[in-house]
């Protein structure tokens, strides 16, 4: 499988308003482009701007963010939906993980994807103090 493949991951979720047949076909754009992308979560009408920030280890991330009303059952679902696409997309090479239990005041949820060095993290919070959940998309480009 190309190095690349999960770079182009959060492309082929669905980039603008663009249908895909398949979410895995266009795997390759992400790794392509150097401009900041419109991504929308999988089985909902909700685009995002997504960023891309340097790694002081070298490489860059590209972060995604989805907010919700706070503790929304919509916000669980579309975060559910979105683990079960990187892990449909990624298929049976990539191992995942759980982040183990953290002193959070808030809800949170880590489910964190390998495959041949790279990682993606899909990650769903609760943030009280903004009345708000979210639902985060982080993917590792390497150098």
């Amino acid at each position: 499988m190309n190095s690349r493949f999960v770079v182009g991951l959060a492309v082929s979720l669905s980039v603008g308003s663009a249908a895909h047949a398949n979410i895995c076909d266009d795997a390759l754009m992400l790794g392509t482009q150097s401009a900041d992308l419109i991504l929308t979560l999988p089985g909902t009408q909700m685009p995002t701007q997504c960023t891309r920030s340097l790694v002081l280890s070298g490489g860059s991330q590209v972060h995604c963010g989805w907010a919700f009303p706070y503790r929304a059952p919509e916000a669980t679902v579309a975060f559910e939906r979105l683990v079960a696409t990187v892990s449909e997309c990624l298929g049976a090479e990539a191992t995942m993980t759980a982040d183990p239990d953290v002193n959070h005041p808030d809800f949170y949820d880590l489910q964190t994807f390998q495959m041949k060095g790279q990682e993606i993290g899909v990650s769903l919070k609760d943030k009280a103090g903004l009345s708000e959940t979210y639902i985060f998309l982080r993917i590792a480009v390497p150098d």
